[in-house]
């Protein structure tokens, strides 16, 4: 029977150029990332040994990937981005993606805006 644990990470930070104004794509800004990816870590857990394909460095990786070296209008985009980049490193059957955005030119004071997507690997095929 196949378990889904829950692999984390949280309060990842970038530097990228996405945003739907000339100004966010050629000054940038941070964004915030959290994942939470269901993988099936039984495996791991009784021989206590890294796998790369199911470690918090991939999670990582992909989300860096895809917010520093791709450009977006949209957040929502980037997620999905993400996603697509979780599942073609990892064996995760569900991912779950934050995008925060605290410098959202939107004229007031707040502490971010962001979305959050989530999808099934069988919903991305």
């Amino acid at each position: 029977m196949r378990k889904e644990d829950i692999l984390l990470v949280e309060g990842m930070r970038f530097w990228g150029t996405h945003g739907y104004f000339p100004e966010e794509n050629k000054l940038g800004q941070e964004f915030i990332v959290d994942i939470e990816a269901l993988i099936d870590m039984t495996d791991m857990c009784e021989r206590d040994e890294f796998v790369w394909e199911i470690s918090y460095v991939a999670l990582f990786k992909a989300a860096k990937r895809v917010v520093e070296n791709e450009e977006y209008k949209l957040i929502q985009r980037i997620a999905y981005r993400i996603i697509e980049e979780v599942f073609t490193d990892t064996p995760a059957s569900r991912v779950k993606v934050t995008v925060k955005k605290p410098a959202a030119p939107i004229g007031g004071i707040f502490n971010h805006t962001g979305c959050v997507i989530e999808r099934g690997r069988e919903e991305m095929q």
